[in-house]
């Protein structure tokens, strides 16, 4: 039965839906402590929806919680969550974000496109470069005479040393 909650959880957290991955899990944790292996399983994916929610502190406070967990490796991953949570935020640069502007200052697509209609150009919009020349391909005869002076001269050397 826990382990269906458990599936049912991890779905909803793949699928970014962190309110019905807690409200299947905080049920199953008031019935098993996090000293149990099956705890400490619920308050890891626990943790991991309060940060898709941006409750970071409460999922600090359910990580730190596992430190007395019977099983090494959910301590281990605990321990690890808990630093990445502990981490200073770091400032990103502006030009790492993209900015929409509001719907109000933005001019409808219809409005564009019945202005295209109407003839007019956009200046932004540039003409299509022209096709690349084309025509007959001709023999390389300088390649091929360099080619066989190189040649002969290699035979000519070849046999004057022999």
């Amino acid at each position: 039965m826990a382990e269906e909650f458990l599936d049912r959880s991890r779905a909803a957290l793949d699928r970014g839906d962190y309110g019905t991955a807690l409200a299947l899990l905080e049920p199953l944790a008031e019935l098993h402590g996090p000293r149990t292996a099956i705890g400490g399983r619920l308050r890891l994916l626990m943790a991991t929806a309060l940060m898709g929610q941006g409750k970071s502190e409460r999922a600090l406070r359910l990580c730190r919680s596992l430190r007395a967990c019977a099983d090494p490796d959910l301590r281990l991953e605990a321990k690890a969550l808990e630093m990445v949570l502990e981490a200073p935020e770091l400032e990103r640069p502006r030009n790492w974000s993209l900015t929409l502007p509001a719907l109000g200052e933005v001019e409808s697509l219809q409005g564009r496109a019945r202005a295209g209609s109407l003839g007019r150009s956009d200046p932004r919009r540039q003409e299509a470069p022209p096709p690349p020349p084309v025509g007959p391909t001709r023999v390389p005869w300088g390649f091929a005479a360099l080619l066989s002076v190189l040649l002969l001269l290699a035979a000519l050397l070849g046999g004057a040393c022999g």
